[in-house]
C-alpha cells in the first residue's frame, strides 16, 4: 500500500483517533489514511470514469485503473457483448459521483489485483461507499467473488433497498428491465380470451392480436433463462429474488396463450377448408348452369339464323329497289351540291380574306401587350432591388456551454459528452450532469447526437 512503508519512520500524529502518514512518490504525494479501528486507505484523484464500475485514478506516482469491489453494472465496454440495459446510465451515474479531480480514498480486500491488471477496491467519496451507492441507485448488483467479500454486505443491502424502492435495474417503468419486460408482457398474456371466435374476421382479428403478446412473453421467457443461467452476472443478481414470481406467472400464462394461439390457427384453417369445399361446390354449380346456358344459347342462335337469311333476302329485294331510286336522287342531288360547292367556295373566299385581316390586327394587339407586360416587370425588378433586404430570422444555435455546473436559462438542456445522454430539467441525474453543453430545446439535443436520458 503506497506510504505504508514510512509510518516506522514518521512520528505519529494522532488528531481524534486518525493517524496520518504521508511520503512522496515521483512528485506525486500518496496518502495512507489509517482509520481508528485498524481501516487503511490508499488516497487517490480521479482521472476519469471507464464505465459504470472502473475508473482510472493517480496514485503513488501514475495512473491505476481501479475496478469497485463486490458490484457489477450493465456492460457498456465489453468487446462481445452489446451494450446492457442501463449500462450507459450506470456510467453516467459513476461520472455524476466521480468527476475527474475529484479526491478519493481506496480500500482494499485479500486480493488487490484481478486477471487483468485491474485494482480491485471500495472507493470511498466523502466516506460514503461508492460501491454501494451505485447499487443503491438500482444500477448495480452485489457480486461476490471469493477471497475479496469485504463490501458484499453493504453492496447488497445497498441493492435490497433499490429493490425495494423500485429504483434502475428494478423500475417497471423502464421497459428494458425485467420488472419492465414483465408488466408489458403477463397482464396481455393473462387477459388473453379463452374462447375461439367462429367467423373468419374474428379469428383473423384474434391472431393478429395474440401474436405481438405472445411474442412480448416470449422474449420475457428469454430473459428469464438468461438471468437463470448465470451467463448474464447482473440479470442473474438483480432479480433473483423477483425472477421466481414472474417465472410462476410467465408458466401459467404463455403456454395458454400459445395453446390459444394453436386453437385459432386450426378453427382459421377450418374455416379456409370450409371456404375451399363451398367454393368448389359454387365451382361445380356454375359450370353446370354455364353448360345450360350454352345450350339453350346454341338452339337460339340456329334460329335466329335462318330468321336473319330470310330477312337478308327480303331486304335485298328492297335494297335494290331502294338502288335505283337512290341513283335517280343522287344524281339530282349531285347538281345541286355542285352549285352549292360554288357558292360555299365563294363565300369562304370572303371570310378568308376577313380572317387574315383579324389575325393581324390581333398580332399587333399581342406585341403591344407584350412590350406594356416587359416594362412593367423591369420597373419591378427595378424597384425590388432598391428594397432593403429583410431582417433574418433567428435561431436556435448550437450548443453552449455553462458555468458552475448551470445552463444558461435560454439553453436549459444538458448534454453529456461522454455519454451521448442529454437530461431536461427535473429529471434525477440533471444536477449531476457537467454542464460543457447546453441546448436550447431537446430537438437541438437530438440534431447533436443525443438520446435522452431513461431516468
Amino acid at each position: 500500500m503506497a506510504g505504508s512503508g514510512a509510518l516506522g519512520s514518521v512520528a505519529a500524529k494522532v488528531v481524534a483517533g486518525v493517524v496520518v502518514s504521508g511520503m512522496v512518490v515521483g512528485g506525486v504525494v500518496a496518502v495512507a489514511v489509517a482509520q481508528s479501528g485498524g481501516e487503511e486507505r490508499d488516497a487517490a484523484t480521479v482521472v476519469r470514469v471507464i464505465d459504470g464500475d472502473t475508473v482510472d485514478a493517480r496514485l503513488g506516482g501514475g495512473t491505476q485503473r481501479i475496478r469497485l469491489l463486490n458490484v457489477d453494472t450493465p456492460e457498456t465496454k465489453h468487446p462481445q457483448k452489446p451494450v446492457q440495459c442501463l449500462g450507459a446510465e450506470a456510467t453516467e451515474f459513476l461520472e455524476g459521483l466521480l468527476a475527474p479531480g475529484d479526491r478519493i480514498e481506496l480500500a482494499y480486500d485479500v486480493e488487490r489485483t484481478d486477471r487483468y491488471g485491474r485494482t480491485l477496491a471500495g472507493v470511498y467519496k466523502d466516506d460514503s461507499l461508492v460501491n454501494a451507492d451505485i447499487a443503491a441507485a438500482g444500477l448495480g448488483v452485489a457480486v461476490l467473488y471469493e477471497p475479496n467479500e469485504r463490501f458484499y454486505d453493504e453492496v447488497l443491502e445497498a441493492q435490497q433497498r433499490a429493490e425495494e424502492a423500485g429504483e434502475g435495474l428494478h423500475d417497471p417503468a423502464v421497459d428494458c428491465t425485467l420488472p419492465g419486460m414483465a408488466q408489458d408482457a403477463l397482464p396481455p398474456l393473462e387477459d388473453l380470451p379463452a374462447a375461439i371466435p367462429a367467423d373468419a374476421a374474428g379469428v383473423a382479428g384474434a391472431l393478429a392480436a395474440a401474436g405481438p403478446v405472445i411474442a412480448a412473453g416470449q422474449a420475457l421467457e428469454g430473459a428469464l433463462d438468461l438471468a437463470g443461467s448465470g451467463a448474464h452476472v447482473v440479470l442473474q443478481k438483480a432479480y433473483a429474488s423477483t425472477a421466481p414470481s414472474i417465472r410462476a406467472r410467465l408458466d401459467t400464462a404463455l403456454p395458454a396463450a400459445v395453446e390459444y394461439r394453436d386453437g385459432l390457427r386450426a378453427e382459421q384453417e377450418s374455416i379456409k377448408e370450409a371456404e375451399r369445399r363451398a367454393a368448389a361446390e359454387a365451382k361445380r354449380q356454375a359450370e353446370a348452369k354455364r353448360k345450360a346456358a350454352a345450350e339453350r344459347k346454341a338452339a337460339a342462335e340456329r334460329k335466329a339464323e335462318a330468321e336473319r337469311q330470310a330477312e337478308a333476302a327480303r331486304k335485298a329485294e328492297e335494297a335494290r329497289q331502294a338502288e335505283e331510286a337512290r341513283q335517280a336522287a343522287a344524281a339530282r342531288e349531285a347538281a345541286r351540291q355542285a352549285e352549292a360547292e360554288r357558292e360555299a367556295a365563294r363565300r369562304a373566299e370572303a371570310e378568308r380574306q376577313s380572317a387574315a385581316q383579324q389575325a393581324e390586327q390581333a398580332a399587333a394587339a399581342r406585341e403591344e401587350a407584350q412590350r406594356r407586360e416587359a416594362a412593367r416587370q423591369a420597373e419591378q425588378q427595378r424597384q425590388q432591388r432598391q428594397a432593403p433586404a429583410p431582417p433574418a430570422a433567428p435561431g436556435g444555435g448550437p450548443a453552449v456551454g455553462g458555468s458552475g455546473g448551470q445552463c444558461p436559462s435560454s439553453h436549459p438542456i444538458k448534454g453529456n459528452d461522454n455519454s451521448m445522454i442529454y437530461h431536461v430539467p427535473g429529471q434525477r441525474h440533471y444536477g449531476q450532469t457537467n454542464s460543457r453543453n447546453c441546448f436550447a430545446s431537446e430537438a437541438a439535443a437530438i440534431a447533436a447526437g443525443y438520446r435522452k436520458s431513461k431516468v
